[in-house]
């Protein structure tokens, strides 16, 4: 399996290009437009909870019709019910969410 791997600073600027990126990844993978505004959203909801300071990484783990994604970085201080919504919006956009302290792991098919 191939593996992408991006870090970035903990700024917020760097999520569009992150947005952009998996978007045109998703479409060589054959995702339609709506899985792709789906993978846009999540990538971007993952990496905004984990803006603290330090950097983040992000592995893309492309298969055909199948993009998996890692967010890797510490979570930013949130409130409980915060967290939950962040839970919420990742689990209804994609197929599999796996959150750990340091990980948010999330997986789309075609």
């Amino acid at each position: 399996m191939e593996k992408i791997t991006i870090n970035i600073p903990a700024k917020s600027n760097y999520i569009k290009s992150i947005r952009l990126f998996t978007a045109s990844l998703a479409s060589d993978l054959g995702f339609n437009i709506e899985e792709i505004e789906d993978l846009r959203v999540v990538v971007s909801e993952a990496i905004n909870y984990k803006l603290s300071e330090e950097e983040i990484k992000i592995e893309f783990l492309p298969k055909e019709k199948n993009l998996t994604i890692k967010v890797y970085g510490k979570d930013k201080s949130l409130d409980q019910k915060a967290l939950q919504m962040r839970d919420l919006i990742l689990k209804e956009l994609a197929d599999e969410v796996k959150i750990s302290e340091d990980t948010i792991q999330i997986t789309k098919r075609a």
